[in-house]
């Protein structure tokens, strides 16, 4: 009858065991008393390894290895005894989690794109087994482009695959907090590159935009059907820096103009008028932010509402809403139309938001106050990265007021010499 190998106390040079440390199949273990979880102790082995994850190759390693795990036992960071669950097992219940749920729809869809990505590159590897060079061969995967589960995945950029990394980050977070990891593995550092610089579009090319909203083609059509709404749109989203979902969930009951204001984000039955507590709403982060009028707003705001839908609560009410009040779902393929009228191929909604950041800057309004307006909660970080340019009309009219303490030095008269 065969046995298992049995586990040999290990000796030193001398003949003398090494208390704690054990040998087995050619690997170092350690068997130290711990606390079993339940206020009680038990003895329990554990594989020996080095900084890389790896099993220790000779005794003075396993000696140093042993020592960290006393330390670790002192400041009670031994991970938890029993068997670890599979990544594939142990991802499925991060995504049932409640606190997973409660995320966007469409951000656990993401996430559970990424998690299958992960699982079939991962298999069935046990949380507490996988190491930074499983997750470095992941993401050469991902940047290369290749199969992944036996689907065929295009190179994908750095910002694309650290969102991959996110995911996953998410998982063994959570399998920290319920004590199958005792720490994460380090993650590799991907360099994303930094954004191409884009030509900020220019008031004349807006109005241009907004003119082909009502213009006609020879045969005496619009563009687009609901040029008149989508021109509106632009303007909204122009004046207020709004993205584009935000802004076609906006209510009338969202709009103040007693106060001058209005409400990004806010939920369904939210009264811009009422004094409110918390910051709970629907924008891109879970919350809503007030917009206060600037003067264009304001004009575009009280127009509309001289021809406000009398059917409907919503801003930019759906066209084929019939019965039922819903919201326009999206303007893209009017956009489409009238830029293309336009000779403007390449405008999108989010220019208008970097336009209105643009002349926000330019007015010398101040980052913090920006960054509320757009919902951001950076202070002004990134405005100053991404949307400080400016044009470069105005960045030549500030440059003419410059003057570095000193007075102007005139131009020397020509032919005059200098003498030393």
């Amino acid at each position: 009858m065969k046995h298992g190998a049995q586990f040999m106390a290990v000796r030193d040079s001398r003949k003398r065991r090494i208390p704690g440390l054990f040998t087995r199949n050619g690997r170092f273990y350690a068997l130290l008393w711990a606390d079993r979880g339940d206020g009680r102790k038990t003895a329990r082995r554990f594989p020996l390894m080095d900084e890389h994850d790896q099993p220790v190759a000779n005794l003075t390693e396993a000696k140093d290895a042993l020592e960290k795990l006393r330390g670790d036992r002192r400041e009670n960071k031994l991970p938890q005894g029993g068997r670890k669950p599979g990544f594939d097992s142990y991802a499925d219940e991060y995504l049932a989690l409640a606190s997973t749920q409660q995320k966007r729809k469409a951000t656990r869809s993401k996430e559970c794109d990424a998690l299958a990505r992960w699982k079939a590159h991962l298999a069935n590897v046990r949380i507490d087994r996988i190491t930074t060079p499983m997750i470095k061969a992941f993401v050469e995967k991902r940047l290369r482009g290749c199969k992944i589960g036996g689907k065929a995945y295009d190179a994908a950029s750095p910002r694309t695959v650290s969102l991959d990394l996110i995911a996953l980050r998410n998982v063994l977070k959570a399998a920290v907090e319920t004590g199958h990891l005792r720490e994460l593995p380090r993650f590799p550092k991907l360099k994303a590159p930094e954004p191409a610089r884009r030509p900020l579009l220019t008031p004349g090319e807006f109005d241009t935009l907004l003119t082909c909203c009502r213009a006609r083609t020879e045969e005496g059509e619009p563009p687009t059907k609901n040029g008149e709404q989508l021109r509106d749109f632009l303007r909204f989203l122009a004046f207020s820096g709004a993205r584009e979902q935000e802004a076609l969930r906006v209510r009338w009951s969202h709009v103040d103009f007693a106060a001058r204001r209005m409400f990004i984000g806010a939920d369904e039955n939210f009264t811009a008028a009422a004094m409110t507590i918390g910051t709970g709403g629907t924008s891109k982060n879970r919350g809503s932010r007030v917009v206060d009028f600037n003067a264009q707003l304001e004009s575009l705001l009280r127009e509309m509402l001289a021809r406000r839908a009398s059917d409907s609560s919503w801003l930019f009410p759906s066209p084929q809403r019939g019965e039922k009040d819903i919201p326009a779902k999206t303007l893209r393929e009017s956009l489409k139309l009238v830029r293309t009228a336009a000779k403007l191929p390449k405008v999108g909604f989010h220019d208008l938001r970097h336009l209105f950041c643009s002349f926000c800057v330019m007015a010398g309004i101040d980052f913090l106050t920006i960054a509320a307006w757009l919902g951001h909660k950076d202070g002004g970080i990134l405005i100053g990265k991404v949307y400080g340019h400016l044009l470069d009309e105005h960045r030549q009219k500030m440059a003419a007021k410059l003057t570095i303490g000193i007075a102007a030095v005139a131009e020397p008269e020509r032919g005059a010499g200098v003498t030393g």
